[in-house]
């Protein structure tokens, strides 16, 4: 379980510095001219709702690796890890980047309301979990519900914090070099992860 955990952490971390996560949110702000105090309000309800529909769907996911567990408990240690191998090397051959968000470029279509925009990026947010990580949630669903629950708080945690801290960096101006590298390889990163924590699983349960 401390594999899938760690594991979880890394992913988590890998998401939140993906810049369609947080870079809209900001050029927003600084073309409506927002308080710091508006942003990180308003970045903490987004977050919330994306951490919401990772979780909703992870646990589900975790419930059905139980139900699993159940039924096949000879062969759970050796099923988990050998689909965390196989997504692992599913992301990593199909290495498609996320949409670039071009704050220059985009400025221009933020002119709308604070209320409607609030609308919009929760509601994408809350429709875009992060489907990377719920492997690891069928995964501790062979570990019982408090385990589930346990990588759910986790992730959160993990995953709010990320996404306020880069909102709050990228307000006050500092340039993320390596959120461009982590976007264009997100899905290789997220495939190494998901293989070393497969392969770590097969001895650490």
């Amino acid at each position: 379980m401390y594999s899938i955990i760690t594991g979880t952490i890394l992913l988590a971390i890998t998401h939140a510095l993906i810049p369609n996560h947080w870079l809209p949110l900001v050029a927003i702000a600084k073309a409506e001219k927002w308080e710091r105090s508006e942003l990180m309000l308003i970045a903490s309800v987004t977050a919330s709702a994306h951490v919401l529909g990772t979780v909703i769907l992870g646990i589900a996911l975790g419930l059905v690796g139980t139900t699993l567990a159940h039924e096949y408990e000879e062969y759970v240690h050796v099923i988990a890890p050998v689909l965390l191998i196989v997504f692992g090397f599913v992301y990593f051959a199909v290495n498609l980047p996320h949409h670039r968000y071009l704050a220059n470029t985009d400025v221009e279509q933020y002119k709308r309301s604070k209320t409607r925009w609030v609308l919009i990026f929760t509601a994408v947010m809350f429709l875009s979990p992060c489907i990377e990580v719920e492997g690891f949630f069928l995964t501790a669903g062979a570990y019982g519900l408090e385990n589930i629950l346990l990588l759910a708080m986790v992730y959160a945690l993990v995953s709010l914090t990320g996404i306020l801290t880069l909102v709050m960096l990228a307000f006050k101006g500092v340039q993320l070099m390596n959120a461009g590298f982590i976007e264009q390889n997100e899905k290789r990163i997220t495939g190494m992860v998901l293989i070393i924590v497969g392969i770590a699983t097969f001895f650490l349960h």
